[in-house]
């Protein structure tokens, strides 16, 4: 599943690729994803693999890693190029809504977070 956050003149948004091949927007594919565009199924199965160096704690399973990883890929694809510490408060509260069943409290959590959002960054920044 590709996801692309665009800007607007006033907010931005998150178009699928669903949205896309169901012909909900006029314009061709090449002129809607650009490389900003994030693969969320490939960035998923990658921290699948790579999430236990994150946290040095026993007994976690990735379904405690998951809603801090999925915090990070919005923020980077929503924050429209501000930095971590920019937007810590707002990433904070946003975790207490979406934590679920998570066993990491904010300080575990914004590690995570911050390793989501810096991978895309880094990436971004290769291309």
């Amino acid at each position: 599943m590709r996801f692309e956050s665009h800007r607007t003149h006033h907010s931005g948004f998150v178009v699928s690729s669903s949205a896309i091949g169901a012909g909900r927007f006029s314009r061709p594919l090449d002129s809607i994803l650009s490389p900003d565009a994030v693969d969320l199924d490939a960035e998923m199965s990658y921290w699948r693999g790579h999430h236990r160096g994150l946290i040095d704690r026993t007994g976690l399973r990735f379904g405690d890693y998951e809603p801090a990883l999925k915090l990070g890929l919005d923020a980077y694809m929503r924050g429209h190029g501000r930095s971590f510490s920019e937007m810590e408060e707002e990433l904070r509260g946003c975790y207490r809504r979406v934590r679920g069943a998570s066993r990491l409290d904010w300080d575990e959590a914004r590690v995570v977070v911050a390793a989501a959002c810096e991978r895309l960054r880094l990436h971004r920044r290769a291309q």
